[in-house]
């Protein structure tokens, strides 16, 4: 991964093609950066490795016109010249490209737009760009830190291709993202981040798939090696936290959530897993703030407002639970309508939809789409869809999957929706004892 040096010139699309999608040209590689997100220009998809939404292609266009200019200030005329070539079209084009770029990318950690607008000169990238070579050959000397090692740039790519598979397959992928990671750490053994990722995929591994002790072992290890190399770095302390939080050390995760807070108070991740742990710890009150707090350094991130609901609504307080649920589904759709339809999204459709009272699918697509994949937001439909016998089924296959943490079914409603139903009571005590 090295800083764009910048400079080359982007070929003009021809008009066949801008009707259509962005050329790629051999300037740029098809992986970038631009701040926190990472892009594909093939799929014109943006992730910041946890959420996904899909660029147009004239969006596309006008955002690699900026990435080449690298800082430096594209008029409109040339912006519309490179991206509508040979096609009539009005400055508001260019401008409502401009407009789904700023709504997509947001703005970063100090409240700054992707995109600065310079009066009655044009626009131009507020954020440094990063490319990432197509192949270990095609990396120059590192310059953003590193060693300088092409072993690192490879643990980085590795740790990279990771994240996207953990965000577009999840768990179907789960071999193939311990593969990445586990080459990952080989590769490079001594690099903090890539032991704090290799530690967070192996306790989501630990949890979901199955083979608890050995893979929270492991993870253990990587987070403890991670701080041992880089105490002062958030994923190093954050890893640790969520390892600690997840083998029932909550002393341990509160001491190593608190080194986050003083390194950086308003980082996301943090409060995040912080409310994770705390919900799978049953200290729901807190679980609530942290992710409240999350909600709001992140304000398009459905999860930690979703997983808040369910604890408002454990705690007896319908009125927070509803706000919350309201405010992961207005973001679930906001995601699903920019081309997002994983099935995760899906299925986190359905269960917020279903806990407000407006289902967007029947129990039978639902359970559809279950027998192929299912997730725990499949569960929290079902139940509050009053279809207490397929949400038990639903949970048994989750079960016959791996899952193993019973923290989180004990924390949310449906541990009481369900609990009368036999096979429920058996399923989660067997989940307790595993």
């Amino acid at each position: 991964m090295t800083v764009y040096p910048g400079g080359l010139s982007l070929r003009r699309i021809e008009a066949e093609q801008a009707l259509t999608e962005p050329r790629l040209t051999p300037a740029l590689p098809q992986a970038l950066t631009v701040g926190r997100w990472q892009i594909d220009r093939t799929s014109r998809e943006v992730s910041d490795g946890h959420l996904a939404r899909r660029l147009s292609p004239r969006a596309m266009g006008v955002l690699l016109q900026l990435v080449e200019a690298q800082g430096i200030v594209v008029s409109r005329t040339d912006l519309l010249e490179a991206v509508w070539p040979d096609i009539h079209v009005s400055d508001e084009s260019l401008t409502q490209a401009v407009a789904e770029l700023r709504r997509v990318l947001g703005k970063d950690d100090r409240c700054r737009q992707y995109i600065e607008t310079v009066p009655k000169a044009g626009y131009r990238l507020s954020m440094q760009v990063r490319l990432y070579a197509e192949s270990l050959e095609d990396i120059p000397a590192i310059q953003d830190g590193y060693d300088g090692s092409k072993q690192r740039v490879a643990a980085h790519l590795a740790v990279t291709e990771a994240r996207r598979l953990a965000r577009n397959k999840g768990l179907l992928a789960v071999a193939e993202i311990d593969r990445l990671i586990e080459e990952a750490v080989a590769t490079a053994p001594k690099t903090a981040h890539v032991q704090a990722e290799y530690a967070l995929q192996m306790v989501c591994a630990a949890v979901h798939v199955g083979d608890r002790s050995a893979r929270l072992a492991l993870a253990a290890e990587a987070a403890n090696d991670a701080v041992r190399l880089r105490p002062d770095q958030l994923p190093s302390r954050r890893s640790l936290g969520f390892v600690q939080g997840m083998t029932n050390d909550m002393d341990g995760a509160l001491s190593s959530f608190s080194a986050c807070l003083a390194i950086d108070p308003d980082d996301f991740e943090t409060h995040y897993l912080a409310a994770k742990v705390c919900m799978g710890s049953g200290y729901l009150r807190q679980s609530i703030t942290l992710a409240e707090r999350a909600c709001d350094l992140d304000p398009e991130d459905y999860r930690p407002a979703f997983n808040a609901s369910r604890a408002a609504l454990k705690l007896g307080d319908a009125e927070r639970a509803n706000e919350l649920a309201s405010l992961a589904l207005r973001r679930i759709e906001a995601h699903l309508a920019l081309g997002s339809n994983s099935m995760r999204f899906l299925s986190a459709r359905s269960a917020a939809s279903a806990i407000l009272g407006r289902p967007t699918e029947d129990t039978e697509t639902i359970m559809q789409r279950a027998q192929a994949r299912p997730f725990l937001y499949d569960v929290v439909a079902l139940a509050h869809l009053g279809a207490t016998d397929l949400a038990v089924e639903t949970f048994a296959l989750l079960m016959d999957q791996g899952m193993t943490y019973s923290g989180w079914i004990e924390a949310d409603p449906i541990s009481d929706m369900l609990w009368q139903e036999r096979d429920f009571r058996r399923a989660f005590e067997r989940m307790e004892a595993a």
